[in-house]
């Protein structure tokens, strides 16, 4: 990776050397005023398919700028098959949710609503852009799904049955996170975080009865459900997911 270039974009087309794109008027934006860049200067441009290029801004006008493809710094990097369900909370919060979420690494986000859930929406597209911003800052390369917000019920209902489900549980004490992926070593999961409030007597009973269902707990203080997505995945990835695997293999990027 060339350590003088600061500025990361990622691109709706497929990418390919050679190939000369027209970025849309936001990024020419940021690019233009707000990072004052000129011709001939160099960013890197990531997909969601082919990878991670070097790119050379060719022309910069009042509102497109174009870039050619040069190199390819790194593939596609798919994290580990993790899910989070979360129910969505005040607009800050939910921010902080999806962006460290992001950064940590997973496949899709699933946002849910429930008996105690006080906002029963979330704006896709706010969720999106959050998402897109922290996989440019952190270096990833690749951009987890968001779906549209469905109940509870339904999520768990259409769960495939070779996923676990890690039921983030604050009433459990004598089940910890960690010694339930030591034993049960998930390949596939999804993990679910309650809202403010947590989980209805119902909701519990329906999480019983479903096979694939693993309740845990995250210790001995109740945690804010930000935090708690945020611990839940960073203990999967140590214990089973990406960083273990990583290590394991020796696989570094160069």
């Amino acid at each position: 990776m060339n350590n003088n270039i600061s500025i990361r974009l990622f691109c709706e087309v497929s990418l390919r050397i050679g190939k000369t794109i027209s970025l849309e008027n936001e990024k020419t934006h940021y690019l233009k005023n707000v990072m004052r860049c000129r011709i001939n200067d160099k960013i890197f441009v990531f997909d969601n398919n082919t990878g991670e290029y070097i790119a050379e801004i060719v022309s910069i006008k009042k509102r497109v700028c174009v870039v050619q493809v040069l190199e390819k710094t790194k593939p596609t990097n798919v994290p580990g098959d993790v899910w989070l369900i979360f129910c969505p909370l005040k607009k800050t919060r939910t921010d902080f949710l999806i962006e460290k979420s992001t950064e940590l690494g997973l496949r899709k986000f699933l946002p849910t609503f429930s008996d105690k859930t006080q906002t029963k929406t979330v704006s896709l597209d706010r969720c999106k852009k959050n998402i897109i911003e922290a996989v440019e800052q952190c270096g990833g390369t690749f951009i987890p799904e968001i779906l549209p917000i469905v109940s509870l019920a339904r999520v768990i209902d259409e769960l495939p049955e070779d996923r676990k489900l890690i039921f983030c549980d604050e009433t459990l004490e004598n089940r910890n996170i960690s010694e339930c992926l030591l034993l049960e070593k998930p390949e596939k999961i999804a993990l679910l975080v309650g809202p403010e409030g947590g989980f209805s007597h119902m909701e519990r009973n329906l999480l019983k009865t479903k096979k694939n269902v693993l309740p845990v707990s995250l210790g001995n203080r109740i945690l804010r459900a930000e935090t708690a997505a945020v611990a839940a995945l960073t203990m999967w990835h140590g214990m089973v997911g990406d960083w273990i695997n990583r290590v394991g293999h020796l696989n570094y990027e160069s």
